[in-house]
């Protein structure tokens, strides 16, 4: 049954009230100041919905479904409202590049596991470069899709992506964690906002996405309270969502260098109540979804964006490397370990659900045996050779050699 929708005028802009995949939403439509009257948006809101209703209309599979047919039409909207925008984004990337070329044009019925098989295949030739990491997720997501296709009757009990291998496939590449070292020198090179947020990644520890969606209601001078996460769409697009996990929904401590660049940079602000932290300088857009604007209708930086402009060039004047947002949280933990720290204390300051995702890829170290075990065999190399008594040489019956 195709919706209604609902119009709304509130706080100076025209709003849509909807449901998307049966999660009720609402997004900003236009400003009442572009239109005044409810007239006057009307043609937008009804074309609007037409959309939402073409895009929400019924999937009958039949037999004859192709893949093609049934990821686009079933399976992206069912998991629209449940998967996080980055994880989602990363479904369609491996969709459009790696499966769809596969497996779209057969018949969801037909394919088996050879397909699935050939298909993983020609990925790793096409593609070397990629990780085992990354083909584990290809595998996965085509585990996802057939799984719902057997929950629509579509298939038959055996899910022909469960006994892909991956063969042939590079290693997990190794990752980086900034030292102290590199972090000061880093932050000796950026400027505002850049180096405060810098200096938040790599003393608290926080995501990207969680750093670009801190207000300043987080900031108690003490702690930084990690109350939600900015991800980004296909196509770049913004959108507020709770953290990552439970666990990552948690405080965490501010440590004294840190405050002070913090409000310093809280000095600066013109408006703070109900604000970003990091605000865009202007916003091109006017339908972003309300929840993306704050008390000054401005929306958070993009992190993209201030590394392209900022970050890069003065790293690249000054001949340092970037490793990455991620590698000052990589690097906070390495550094906390260093300092003689415990790993559960670490894995609370991450706000990790298990200490073992500390330990496996965040805490970067050579076990202190191995350490002592070199020292001491540098020490025995460095030890000079001990001159024993010459060797005589006898000859038959213990005749001495002249």
């Amino acid at each position: 049954m195709a919706q209604a929708g609902e119009l709304i005028e509130r706080g100076g802009a025209w709003l849509v009230r909807y449901y998307d995949g049966g999660k009720r939403t609402m997004k900003k439509l236009g400003s009442v100041i572009d239109f005044p009257r409810r007239d006057d948006i009307t043609s937008t809101f009804q074309k609007f919905m037409a959309e939402v209703n073409e895009t929400n209309k019924p999937f009958r599979p039949d037999a004859a479904t192709t893949v093609t047919t049934f990821v686009t039409a079933r399976y992206f909207p069912t998991v629209n409202a449940d998967l996080r925008g980055s994880t989602l984004r990363g479904y369609k990337a491996i969709w459009n590049l790696h499966v769809e070329p596969g497996l779209g044009r057969l018949r969801v019925r037909d394919v088996r596991t050879y397909d699935c098989q050939q298909t993983m295949d020609a990925v790793i030739k096409a593609h070397p470069e990629l990780k085992q990491a990354t083909l584990s997720r290809v595998k996965s997501f085509m585990h996802a899709v057939f799984a719902e296709a057997i929950r629509l009757g579509l298939h038959d009990d055996v899910n022909p992506a469960g006994a892909v291998k991956i063969r042939g496939a590079q290693r997990k590449g190794e990752t980086h964690a900034y030292s102290l070292a590199d972090i000061k020198s880093i932050l000796a090179e950026v400027t505002e906002p850049s180096r405060v947020i810098l200096a938040v990644a790599a003393y608290s520890g926080l995501r990207r996405g969680e750093i670009v969606g801190l207000k300043w209601e987080d900031y108690d001078g003490a702690r930084l309270w990690v109350r939600r996460n900015i991800c980004f769409g296909e196509r770049g697009e913004m959108s507020v969502e709770l953290p990552k996990t439970e666990s990552s929904a948690a405080p965490v401590p501010v440590i004294a260098p840190l405050r002070k660049i913090l409000d310093a940079w809280k000095a600066k602000a013109e408006v703070t109540e109900g604000c970003w932290i990091f605000p865009a300088g202007f916003t091109r857009k006017k339908d972003h979804p309300g929840d993306l604007l704050d008390m000054a209708e401005m929306t958070p930086l993009s992190p993209n964006n201030i590394l392209r402009d900022q970050i890069t060039p003065a790293l690249e004047k000054a001949e340092l490397e970037w490793h990455g947002y991620h590698a000052f949280r990589r690097g906070l933990a390495t550094n906390l370990r260093a300092l003689n720290v415990d790993d559960l204390t670490i894995m609370e300051i991450l706000r990790h659900s298990d200490v073992a995702v500390t330990r496996a890829s965040y805490i970067k170290r050579v076990g202190q045996k191995s350490i002592d075990a070199m020292d001491r065999l540098e020490a025995e190399i460095r030890k000079p050779v001990k001159k024993g008594p010459k060797s005589v040489k006898t000859g038959p019956k213990g005749v001495r050699n002249a």
